[in-house]
């Protein structure tokens, strides 16, 4: 989908709330499976729509840094335009988590 100017425009996510919240931790699975830190911009590339609220992404990150034992290992600046260069934190899992 494109814009009256020409810019492509999100799809948003028209399930549930949930849904998005499984979305997005299937998508954290998969960045974990992968053994090197991520970011949220990583997550995203992955999902196939935006949810129709901005703040899904918090609640669901929160989720996510619960259940996959996630700590902050470093920072960069987002590449996401909506975000506008704002800080991002890349994700590992913690020690403690890689040992079973």
């Amino acid at each position: 989908m494109v814009s009256g100017k020409g810019l492509p425009v999100p799809m948003l996510f028209e399930s549930s709330k949930e849904d998005f919240f499984e979305a997005f931790l299937n998508a954290v699975g998969e960045l974990v499976g992968e053994a090197s830190p991520f970011t949220n911009d990583d997550i995203r590339k992955r999902l196939s729509s935006e949810p129709r609220h901005s703040n899904w992404y918090g609640a669901a990150m929160g989720r996510a840094v619960s259940e996959f034992k996630l700590v902050e290992v470093g920072y960069n600046r987002s590449r996401t335009r909506s975000r506008n260069g704002g800080r991002l934190i890349l994700w590992a899992p913690s020690k403690e988590s890689a040992r079973g």
